[in-house]
């Protein structure tokens, strides 16, 4: 317990002045912290995966959405007796938060403690996962600091393998179950670090009972999380909830990743680049690991070198590695380059021949040299701990390894792992890298354990690395800001949903923190996802459109929530009074409560009428007449589509009838393409395909938000006008925008 506490003390300097504003700041920013307080406290007073959990209040009027983001239940364990103690969500959420880094400390102290046999070597081994300057990279995120349950399973695997106790079966399941619970990267990241962790030490003959024991216990232990990830599942596949290959791309490292750090790391702020990854692990576990192999080289100097044919294979294979090491270095620094050699042209578009020739040589030279063969066959923590930072680090660049614009391997191993369940819903790759620095902590105390064998040179030593592993994180003061501010507002209203203005990315997270304290439901929303309808709903209200309120009082009447603070003109206030039946309920300082009454049903459309042929124009063909790509429009499939990009006045889509007919609306489906549904739109007919009449104008946003509210995988905008004579009804768009316009179904319908 003194680790523990020496833990406990140097976390409260770390983070000062988190501990002297429990209860009214958070730390980092407003955005992420307020909605994992918001999370806890649902957690805190609502039965976790119950049916009740799973419609967490924000999102209105979509279902389940706490299957949009991080459970937090495993971070629960701490925060909820908080919460119940003294009813601050802010205190939960700041207390568990304080947590991760005497905890994550401690974890890794206790496994290091178990493979060394020494707590003098484990204690800086402790400091090097806690304060690594990495964690600087993740301070918004709670989740992705609370790590510590992984490093208790692993500790509890080896001990069962040594032991054979059933009690460390227990210690493995419930630190399992309690990591996945914490966070859901690193329950499919840390299944992969136990397979490895499973393969490499279970694998002689001698252990494979008790091998098969653990298999067991993980497969046995997974179970009761299988309701919940199919629940997740489910639910993603009802809103078409998926990470877009290129987003995870973009979030991938790159290989200068690892040499960036945060502007919170006082000490490398000032010698390494600040930047968006931030990967540098520091230099206490790199130099521990590195001087422990020099060492142990040196102390194998006995060995009696391999003869013969052997012996020249394996000076062979060094040579050939060396060289495609080089040649795979000057690829990650340079990125694509030629050069001439003698005459010769020498060239290099990617990595993916060096990469071969790499690990095929020095994996021949590996298995010829004695010293690594005697770790294997005895199983080396060092050896497995050492090589999976590195395994780590490959699966940090993502499905491609780019080396500026330049794809320099494709495909990397992280897109091996995408084709297991789960993983091509993680957005993020390099998360993968906090095991990286348990397994670098983890193999810095055992290198820290080989160094010295001298007493007073051994506490020299282990005070320097623990000198260094504070130095290298070490923040000058924690960030903190305001935490969200909760008023009796919205207990005067009654149990309808709440519109909280202005709707967005600055204010939404305040609102969903209100929400779980008031529990009525709010159309604000933020999270790992966002429901198909949201970006329309934020478009409408941000253009002020009066449809878009008009269509969510069709869905039921609800409260509004003005803050005035974010509507100095006073402009949103008076939008929302022009609703039809709006009423002012109550002021409270410069907040304002309205209550919208119910308003009539979205209108209905006739039956569909045949379409003959189908035209359409794209901008970015000079404004050349599409005659083949539109036919996807009525194909009967929503997965196919015309679509042109970015919006712009001036393109159409137009549909043949075959002969005059009666129309009286249009549906305009948007199929999974949220995003793309028309900024401002005119809807035109034509008796003869010359002379154009307008039928509709205005902004889609309100059908597109009803649209994706009632079928979000198919998004049927339907749009409504008096009944006409037509042959030809054209969609014309009237604005620019950013955003890509597709049409993935196109239907006209009779009055």
């Amino acid at each position: 317990m003194t680790a523990l506490c020496a833990y406990g003390l140097l976390a409260a300097l770390y983070t000062w002045p988190l501990v002297a504003n429990l209860r009214t700041a958070l730390p980092s920013d407003a955005a992420d912290p307020s909605l994992n307080a918001a999370i806890l406290r649902w957690n805190a007073t609502t039965l976790p995966f119950s049916a009740a959990w799973w419609s967490a209040p924000h999102y209105f009027p979509t279902d389940a959405v706490a299957a949009f983001t991080e459970s937090l239940e495993g971070i629960s364990i701490t925060a909820t007796p908080v919460y119940w103690l003294t009813g601050s969500a802010i205190a939960a959420y700041n207390v568990s938060y304080f947590l991760t880094w005497p905890l994550s400390a401690f974890a890794v102290f206790l496994l290091a403690s178990r493979l060394t046999g020494r707590r003098d070597a484990a204690f800086p081994a402790g400091l090097i996962f806690a304060f690594t300057p990495y964690r600087t990279a993740e301070i918004a995120h709670i989740q992705s600091l609370s790590a510590f349950w992984l490093p208790v399973a692993l500790l509890a695997a080896h001990a069962y393998l040594d032991e054979g106790r059933r009690r460390w079966l227990w210690f493995f399941a419930i630190a399992w179950v309690l990591q996945a619970l914490s966070n859901g990267h690193y329950m499919l990241f840390g299944a992969i670090v136990i397979g490895l962790w499973m393969a490499y030490f279970s694998s002689p003959a001698v252990r494979w009972r008790r091998a098969l024991a653990l298999s067991v216990t993980a497969v046995v232990a997974s179970l009761p999380l299988a309701p919940v990830l199919l629940t997740y599942s489910a639910v993603h596949l009802r809103y078409g909830l998926k990470r877009d290959y290129n987003e995870i791309l973009a979030y991938s490292a790159r290989p200068h990743s690892w040499f960036e750090t945060t502007g919170d790391a006082w000490f490398w702020r000032h010698l390494l680049p600040v930047g968006k990854d931030a990967l540098y692990p520091g230099a206490a576990g790199v130099l521990c690991v590195a001087l422990a192999a020099l060492v142990l080289m040196r102390r194998h100097r006995a060995h009696q070198p391999l003869r013969g044919a052997a012996g020249w294979v394996r000076a062979c294979a060094v040579v050939v590695g060396g060289v495609g090491m080089l040649a795979t270095v000057a690829g990650l620094w340079l990125g694509p380059w030629s050069a001439s050699v003698a005459g010769f042209s020498v060239r290099m578009a990617n990595l993916n021949r060096a990469v071969v020739v790499t690990v095929a040589a020095l994996t021949v030279a590996a298995v010829l040299t004695p010293q690594l063969r005697s770790a294997w066959r005895r199983r080396s923590p060092l050896l497995f701990y050492a090589a999976m930072v590195l395994a780590i680090a490959i699966f940090c660049v993502g499905p491609v390894l780019h080396v500026g614009t330049k794809a320099m391997l494709q495909p990397a191993p992280y897109r091996w792992l995408m084709v297991l369940p789960g993983f091509d819903e993680l957005r993020v790759p390099p998360r993968f890298w906090m095991l990286g620095v348990m397994c670098l902590a983890v193999a810095a105390g055992l290198g820290l354990n080989r160094l010295t064998a001298v007493p007073w040179r051994r506490r020299t030593l282990v005070f320097a690395v623990s000198m260094l592993a504070l130095l290298d994180g070490w923040m000058p003061t924690m960030r903190m800001v305001a935490a969200p501010v909760e008023t009796s507002l919205e207990a005067a209203g009654g149990a309808v949903p709440i519109l909280e203005l202005p709707l967005g990315v600055d204010w939404d997270w305040d609102a969903v923190y209100r929400a779980s304290g008031h529990r009525r439901r709010v159309f604000n929303g933020v999270s790992g996802y966002d429901p198909p309808h949201y970006d329309a709903l934020r478009f409408g209200l941000a253009q002020r459109d009066p449809a878009v309120l008009v269509a969510m009082a069709s869905l039921s009447d609800f409260d509004v929530v003005v803050d005035g603070a974010a509507d100095p003109d006073g402009l949103i206030a008076r939008y929302v009074s022009e609703v039809p039946g709006v009423q002012l309920i109550r002021v409270e300082g410069a907040r304002r409560l309205y209550h919208v009454p119910r308003g009539a049903a979205e209108p209905q459309l006739g039956a569909a009428l045949p379409i003959a042929g189908v035209q359409a124009m794209r901008l970015r063909e000079l404004f050349a007449t599409s005659r083949d790509a539109p036919r996807e429009v009525v194909d009967g499939r929503i997965d196919t589509g015309w679509d042109d990009y970015p919006q712009g006045a001036g393109q159409w889509v137009s549909v043949d009838l075959g002969s005059a007919q009666r129309v009286g609306g249009v549906t305009h489906s948007l199929g999974r393409s949220f995003l793309a549904f028309p900024r401002r739109l005119e809807i035109q007919t034509s008796t003869d395909g010359r002379r154009w009449e307008r039928a509709w104008e205005g902004r889609a946003a309100a059908q597109a938000f009803l649209a994706l509210v009632r079928q979000p995988l198919e998004g049927p905008m339907r749009f409504t006008f008096p009944a006409r004579e037509a042959r030809y009804v054209r969609l014309l768009q009237l604005d620019d925008a950013p955003q890509q316009w597709h049409v993935a179904e196109l239907t006209v319908h009779a009055p």
